[in-house]
């Protein structure tokens, strides 16, 4: 190769790593964005449901490019909710009258609206379109139904279904008031969920088939319970940030000096939030140490 070609490969590559820093870099702020519409959640919403949407297209032997638009996908589904006053976001569908439930049917239109200036977003932008079909056609905003529906929305329609069961709250719901309580073990947390958790796995295999994907389904819900056994047991330990490991789950809620919600009580530890844990101490948005759920020893 000549010296000409190599400095032109080491340019592509060069261009190519700035292309996907980028990339990565507007993901990260228009996470934060989708977050400001969660004030109705335990926890981070879209955070939780981009890393189960993302683990579940895993456990389904989808490629690594497929998995990576389904988290991203998922971590941005709900940023056309972020114009929605107070009073829709804490409403579950069924308690929204005829304007506001029309409102609410246009997030996923209004979120590709916002994205489409992005070329690297395209096809991201098509999943989020979709989280809300169902196999039967009642969904929207298109009524797609079965195989027209693209196989990504399946996934992030059925975890966020989940999650809106389990972990939304609406004004003057006493589930709400888990945001005072200091764990002490994993118990508590699924003492908490307990109910929730059992109506919404019970809802999800009542429509199997009607509304969401058999075997998308199937597999959840082995993740789901895989996850709920493997946090039961662990107690409340304050290590430093840099010692914190995949899989421990936070204890206490941690925000930014400005209110931004950085990791939620209940919520399971990743490699990508490790790295994040140790860059928020380093600006002093969190302390050295925090509480976590893990096992003693």
């Amino acid at each position: 190769m000549s010296d000409r070609e190599n400095e032109l490969e080491k340019l592509v590559n060069r261009l190519s790593t700035d292309v996907a820093e980028n990339l990565y870099q507007t993901i990260q702020m228009l996470g934060q964005i989708a977050s400001m519409s969660e004030r109705n959640y335990q926890g981070s919403h879209s955070r939780w449901v981009s890393d189960k949407s993302a683990e579940l297209a895993r456990l389904l032997g989808m490629k690594k490019e497929f998995i990576f638009q389904v988290k991203v996908a998922a971590l941005l589904h709900d940023i056309g909710k972020i114009a929605f006053k107070d009073s829709a976001l804490f409403k579950h569908p069924s308690e929204m009258n005829k304007g506001e439930y029309k409102q609410y049917t246009y997030h996923p239109e209004i979120a590709v609206e916002m994205l489409k200036g992005h070329s690297g977003l395209s096809q991201i932008s098509e999943l989020i379109l979709q989280h809300h079909e169902r196999l039967d056609g009642s969904g929207f905003p298109r009524h797609m139904k079965g195989k027209d529906i693209h196989p990504g929305a399946l996934i992030i329609g059925v975890v966020d279904t989940y999650h809106n069961y389990v972990f939304k709250s609406s004004r003057g719901d006493r589930y709400s008031d888990h945001k005072q309580v200091v764990y002490t073990n994993s118990s508590q947390i699924l003492n908490m969920t307990k109910d929730r958790h059992k109506a919404a796995i019970s809802y999800l295999v009542s429509k199997k088939g009607v509304l969401f994907d058999k075997k998308v389904v199937d597999v959840f819900i082995t993740l789901i319970e895989f996850d709920r056994k493997d946090i039961d047991g662990k107690t409340v330990l304050r290590i430093p940030v840099n010692t914190v490991e995949e899989g421990m789950v936070f204890a206490e809620d941690y925000y930014t000096s400005h209110g931004l919600l950085i990791a939620s009580r209940s919520e399971i530890i990743t490699p990508e939030m490790r790295k994040a844990l140790v860059r928020f101490a380093e600006n002093g948005d969190i302390p050295h140490k925090i509480l976590v759920l893990a096992e003693k020893g």
